[in-house]
């Protein structure tokens, strides 16, 4: 009986630890792609790169920045190396970046 009852709770936590992990990988194959900056007026060309690996990279021009990201409530979380952390949401296929000082950029998916 005692068996029995291990197994059951095993067996539950296991299809929970599956569907946590399925849902989590949509997610990022959600997100994953490389988007370029609209309504950009200047000669800069900005774009951001999103891999299914959660790494990245954000391009303006020459330079470039790599990244780390991840989800999590429904938000995109870019980590730089230098520590710092740029929330960004989906709105169709335009990525929307809250940058510091309350400015915000679009970008357009276009892979």
């Amino acid at each position: 009986m005692m068996k029995s009852r291990y197994m059951y709770i095993l067996l539950i936590s296991f299809l929970g630890l599956l569907l946590i992990i399925t849902f989590s990988c949509v997610s990022k194959e959600r997100y994953a792609g490389k988007y370029v900056e609209q309504g950009e007026v200047s000669s800069k060309i900005s774009e951001i790169e999103l891999k299914e690996n959660g790494q990245g990279f954000w391009r303006v021009q020459d330079d470039e920045i790599s990244l780390t990201w991840n989800i999590s409530h429904n938000e995109l979380r870019l980590h730089t190396k230098s520590g710092g952390v740029i929330i960004g949401r989906m709105k169709d296929d335009v990525l929307e970046i809250l940058l510091p000082g309350s400015k915000t950029k679009h970008f357009r998916r276009v892979k």
